[in-house]
């Protein structure tokens, strides 16, 4: 009989893999020099000095010694064939727990579990080593990430806007030469509309402030004297030349391109900007925006966040290959909001607003990962540990309600997610201003809210179980709470740091 075991990630398979490989070579070495048969020693002896320091009175000293040794051993033997000695091969399924989406296709904040397998086969086998489970760790692997699942899969689903900015900056812009276009479209049309909005000086509303935050701004399109008077630095390809406008213009002429205006260069809907970033993105992502979202405009919100400075993966993002906690606002180094920015006067003071965020996000990848390697620690530890407890059921019970504390350490996270995504909806109860946050043009100071609301769900929750856990009187609770903070200090302190340096270097340049 084969234990097929399911794990969320490639990283959780490798290093359970590796945990068990390793617990058997350990195991096996026990076995051979003969130390896992020391206990069983040292019961004998133990029982026959005891009987030997009682009376005389105490009655058969054979047939009590006899009776002792018979009851413990049989104790010993059981926890030593289910807990000790490989019985089933092992293989690991590497299902598909990130999944957002229902069947039914309804977009949710928590992971979906069960979802199919990432591919056809499974891990059996590290370098040729193969592993195998005792009984009772196999049961307890099973049942903790059964009653996991189910916790997670009993929070509510609801839209989750945090997937899907985290879905939009999963996109990348891999045309080079749309890139340069966008790069030049920003400095011949939107800067110089810009400057002449500031060159005026004229009053403009709350909400047309935002709007022309960036290229596509419908106030520089749609307002004369903008985008319409502007052109192009150069002759575009997909504009023929039109004698009218080009006839005085350099490097054109009839049947080549010509120098479209700013707002043509962006709106043609063949080859216009607009229309060659919408192709950009996946469909799939549009099908969930157009799920989630009814207004007209949400085509435009996105777009605005594909090439959003703040939003980087159209800038360059790579795929990770674990399903960590991190990423839920669609950056590393996300900005709490153009806000923050005019206030502090400068690139510099932005980013010291967020190096606080930086290493939160660092931390909430790095969470599962030190998970993974604390359950790896202590399936390589359980020869040792059984060994030297003599083959204690009292033993065995503490590190099976450590390792199912460990797994459900996956449900407080995911529950902290759930709770971050929930606020989003609250605060934001508004369609636009919800598309406002999905664009990365929401207010800052919600945005720093928010930020504080996930340094507590993440790390708060947590630490509110292990607590519970000293409360039935384990001693893991303290124990994986302080390896848990060791584990995470430095993945932090990398992402405060690394914020620090580019505050430093931003404020160096100015």
């Amino acid at each position: 009989m084969t234990a097929d075991l399911n794990v969320s990630d490639y990283f959780e398979m490798v290093m359970l893999m590796i945990g068990w490989v390793v617990n058997n070579a350990i195991w096996s070495s026990l076995l051979q020099t003969g130390l896992a048969l020391v206990p069983f020693v040292a019961l004998i002896v133990s029982e026959w000095y005891k009987v030997r320091q009682e009376g005389e009175d105490e009655g058969n000293k054979g047939v009590l010694l006899i009776a002792r040794i018979e009851t413990q051993l049989y104790a010993m033997v059981l926890c030593y064939a289910f807990t000790c000695v490989p019985m089933m091969p092992l293989s690991f399924n590497p299902v598909n727990t990130v999944e957002r989406t229902n069947p039914d296709g309804t977009q949710c904040s928590v992971a979906v579990i069960g979802q199919g397998e990432w591919d056809s086969t499974t891990l059996n086998s590290i370098s040729g080593q193969t592993a195998e489970i005792p009984l009772w760790w196999g049961l307890v692997h099973a049942v903790s990430k059964g009653v996991t699942n189910v916790a997670v899969s009993s929070i509510p689903c609801t839209p989750d806007l945090q997937a899907i900015t985290s879905e939009i900056d999963a996109q990348s812009i891999t045309d080079p030469g749309l890139k340069r276009e966008l790069g030049e479209f920003q400095r011949q049309c939107y800067g110089a509309a810009r400057n002449l909005l500031f060159q005026q000086g004229g009053a403009i509303t709350a909400t047309d402030a935002q709007d022309v935050d960036w290229l596509g701004s419908e106030f520089f399109l749609n307002t004369p004297g903008y985008y319409d008077s502007f052109y192009a630095g150069r002759p575009v390809e997909g504009f023929p030349y039109q004698a009218s406008r080009d006839q005085a213009r350099p490097s054109t002429g009839p049947g080549r391109p010509g120098y479209p205006s700013c707002k043509e260069w962006w709106s043609d809907s063949t080859n216009g900007l607009y229309a060659r970033l919408h192709e950009q993105v996946d469909t799939g992502l549009w099908d969930t925006v157009a799920s989630v979202f009814t207004s007209s405009d949400a085509e435009g919100y996105v777009i605005r966040r594909l090439i959003s400075h703040r939003a980087g993966s159209a800038n360059g993002n790579q795929s990770i290959a674990v399903a960590g906690y991190g990423n839920l606002d669609g950056g590393i180094v996300s900005d709490v909001g153009d806000t923050l920015l005019m206030a502090a006067g400068g690139v510099g003071g932005a980013l010291g607003a967020v190096m606080g965020k930086a290493g939160m996000d660092m931390l909430k990848r790095a969470l599962p990962m030190v998970q993974y390697i604390l359950i790896m620690a202590v399936v390589i530890c359980l020869p040792f540990v059984m060994t030297v407890s003599g083959y204690s059921f009292k033993v065995a019970g503490t590190a099976t309600f450590g390792l199912f504390a460990l797994w459900f350490l996956t449900f407080w996270w995911e529950l902290a997610r759930w709770i971050n995504s929930n606020l989003i909806d609250l605060l934001y109860n508004s369609e636009a201003a919800k598309l406002s946050f999905v664009a990365a043009a929401q207010n800052g100071y919600d945005r720093l809210v928010l930020v504080f609301v996930e340094w507590a769900t993440f790390l708060l929750l947590p630490s509110i179980w292990v607590a519970t856990l000293a409360w039935t009187g384990m001693k893991v609770g303290s124990t994986f709470s302080q390896s848990f903070g060791e584990g995470a200090k430095g993945a932090k302190g990398a992402g405060d740091k690394g914020a620090d340096i580019a505050s430093k270097a931003a404020t160096k340049g100015k």
